[in-house]
């Protein structure tokens, strides 16, 4: 089950992947349930996971943000990334529908910048693991521009290193256990 992990927007999913033992994936979308703010609603959710989580089992805790830096980005692709984050903007000011969808800004902008506005959210301070979500829209060079920039500039200034390091680092053989997230094999999860 350490492997596993569930997507809870609601507190009702949240209770339920606790009470079954799995790990909490909490995205960019949650439902406002109480409030109309993404902020407190996510920490809630987070709240309420690790209160129901079994004693003894880690309450493991990954989050997902659309994460856009654009620092080997040429010009025209810069704009076209705030442009993309801008048209997406107003959806984040107040719950959407009748179910209260709420979503998180999208964080766009160079790596420097993107760390601070990662060090600022107080979602991140309280997770053990941060995922990588890439917009759907976008082109293969824009996804390779992106993950290398992530690979680069960003994951390594959270603590991820990549698995060749790591492995080194875990073993005297230079052998690893690590086969996922937080541990280093890829820029999608890196520990918060």
């Amino acid at each position: 089950m350490d492997r596993t992990w569930y997507g809870g927007s609601r507190l009702r999913s949240t209770r339920w992947a606790a009470e079954h033992g799995l790990n909490l994936l909490s995205g960019n979308i949650v439902t406002g349930e109480g409030t109309d703010d993404f902020t407190t609603a996510q920490l809630t959710l987070i709240s309420e996971y690790r209160r129901a989580i079994s004693d003894g089992r880690p309450a493991r805790v990954a989050l997902g943000r659309v994460i856009v830096p654009f620092d080997s980005a040429d010009a025209t692709t810069r704009a076209r990334y705030r442009d993309y984050a801008a048209g997406r903007h107003r959806r984040t000011l107040a719950p959407q529908g009748d179910k209260r969808i709420l979503f998180a800004p999208d964080v766009v902008g160079t790596a420097e910048q993107i760390l601070e506005q990662l060090a600022a959210d107080p979602v991140v301070s309280a997770v053990s693991e941060l995922r990588l979500e890439l917009p759907y829209e976008f082109h293969r060079a824009d996804y390779e521009q992106i993950l290398h920039d992530v690979r680069h500039l960003i994951a390594p200034e959270l603590g991820w290193r990549p698995a060749a390091e790591t492995a080194s680092a875990d073993s005297p053989d230079g052998r690893s256990e690590a086969t996922g997230s937080a541990r280093g094999t890829g820029p999608a999860a890196v520990p918060a």
